[in-house]
């Protein structure tokens, strides 16, 4: 009886443990959700190479703008360019090879997002993207999130490339937001 009582009270403890370590899973979840929720701006993009160099993402160019948005409900979208992709002669013609240039200089996809905190992953699923192949996908995106800073990093397959990074800075709620949310 003494061993049965026993056994039942190992086992009750441990289903315990399962459960607070399943719940703070979850909190630490929600709780990374709810600091990466809102508009980050990109800082910075960082591609490392073999021969030891580093450049700046070539989608993007060393002065690179984007933003990168993540909502409450589980969306996101991201975009960026290079800020320094000539303009087209004619805004209503542009020639194909105007078209390709811009193209080149540009990225975007929008969908779903996961986290998963204990890798420290964050799971984008574009549903939407200028790259017709990132449609479907399941984006793997290691982060580390620090205050207003949250970085991207991880290995690269690219060839030349050893890894990258990508660095973004929480935005800050305008003048105009603070409007339409006070009473």
């Amino acid at each position: 009886m003494v061993r049965l009582v026993s056994a039942l009270a190992a086992v009750f403890t441990l289903l315990g443990l399962c459960s607070v370590a399943a719940s703070q899973k979850q909190d630490s979840a929600s709780d990374v959700r709810a600091r990466i929720v809102g508009t980050w701006e990109l800082v910075a993009t960082e591609e490392r190479m073999t021969d030891g160099s580093k450049r700046a993402y070539l989608d993007v160019g060393p002065r690179g703008k984007g933003f990168l948005i993540y909502t409450a409900d589980g969306h996101m979208c991201a975009a960026g360019m290079n800020p320094d992709r000539p303009a087209w002669l004619d805004v209503n013609k542009p020639t194909d090879a105007e078209k390709l240039r811009a193209m080149d200089g540009f990225f975007g996809y929008c969908g779903r997002y996961e986290i998963d905190a204990i890798k420290h992953v964050i799971y984008h699923y574009p549903e939407v993207a200028l790259d017709p192949n990132a449609v479907g996908s399941k984006q793997p995106r290691p982060y580390r999130l620090d205050a207003e800073a949250l970085t991207f990093s991880d290995k690269d397959t690219a060839p030349g490339v050893i890894s990258y990074a990508i660095s973004w800075k929480k935005v800050k709620a305008t003048l105009m937001d603070r409007k339409q949310n006070s009473p």
